[in-house]
């Protein structure tokens, strides 16, 4: 029996993009490199915020003194810009707490930096969420399995006693690695497809469908 859900946060729980791309953009523009748009920035993200950065400067600038000065940047700016996403997805927010009220414990993990998750939680989804865990210096990020798993004995519950709730094939992945049962959201930032490719033992359509697929 399910005990726990983990959810990701981008493109899971609501649409960061937005936000994202301004910090990215002010960034790009300091540097002198070339902007981007949404659909750029959605083949950028999953993989934290370095890789980000890496991946939406010019491949002939990539030297790592130039990834760790572009990184610092971003970092400043994305600080000015996360709280700009002010709202989960519609019904989203609804059904987690709906599923903390059945006795669910929740947590949210993401490779977003950590105080960062854990804001956009206390906005997003105040006194719902109990372990808010993001990017930290020292700590994998997903899909390694040592996070989560340390996640899920921290909310007292086995990993066979899990649910990992992600819109990414990293997220179907982390689920995997850590032995969680895998569920794929279809309103995020990558195709129900590739998350059933990627091991997806359930797709939900609607932030509806959250609340029916997990029963006490």
């Amino acid at each position: 029996m399910t005990k726990a859900l983990i959810f990701d946060l981008d493109g899971t729980i609501a649409d960061t993009l937005p936000a994202i791309l301004v910090a990215l953009n002010a960034t790009m523009r300091h540097f002198g490199y070339p902007e981007h748009d949404l659909t750029a920035l959605r083949g950028f993200i999953n993989n934290g915020a370095r890789k980000l950065v890496t991946r939406a400067m010019p491949e002939a600038e990539r030297s790592e003194a130039q990834i760790d000065a572009v990184l610092a940047d971003y970092d400043r700016a994305y600080t000015e810009s996360y709280l700009q996403t002010i709202e989960t997805y519609p019904g989203v927010g609804a059904a987690i707490r709906t599923l903390h009220e059945r006795g669910y414990r929740i947590a949210v993990l993401s490779n977003k930096q950590d105080y960062m998750v854990k804001g956009l939680c206390a906005q997003l989804l105040p006194g719902v969420v109990d372990i808010a865990i993001g990017q930290r210096t020292g700590y994998p990020t997903k899909p390694d399995p040592t996070v989560p798993l340390a996640i899920a004995a921290e909310l007292g519950a086995k990993p066979s006693e899990v649910a990992f709730i992600g819109d990414s094939d990293v997220d179907m992945q982390t689920a995997k690695n850590a032995g969680f049962t895998p569920i794929g959201v279809a309103w995020g930032y990558r195709s129900p497809a590739l998350l059933r490719e990627t091991g997806a033992e359930a797709i939900v359509e609607t932030a509806e469908e959250l609340t029916q697929i997990f029963t006490k």
